[in-house]
């Protein structure tokens, strides 16, 4: 294999890794947003039922959304101050922690 082929690889593997911390970044910030929007609908609703499946949709988008922070935590992306669930309440807040 070529120095040239090496250095490729190399590169590509860089590229990836970039592209990883984008893309996590991203799905994290649309689970919050997905778990924001739960607890919108949560406030909206007046049928029993609905109220039922509204509480279960924001444990459910609350849970996928800790997990995702907890796996980020784990693969070593972190801000400075460290992730809190303080500062997160408005768009784009976690593409900028990263």
């Amino acid at each position: 294999m070529g120095i040239w082929q090496k250095v490729m690889k190399f590169w590509d593997a860089s590229q990836a890794g970039a592209k990883s911390k984008d893309s996590l970044a991203e799905i994290i910030d649309q689970a919050r947003l997905e778990w924001l929007a739960a607890q919108n609908y949560y406030k909206t609703v007046t049928d029993p039922d609905l109220i039922d499946y509204s509480i279960f949709l924001i444990k459910a988008y609350e849970r996928r959304y800790m997990y995702l922070l907890k796996k980020a935590r784990q693969e070593g992306f972190r801000h400075p101050d460290g992730i809190s669930l303080s500062g997160i309440s408005e768009a784009g807040t976690i593409r900028q922690l990263f």
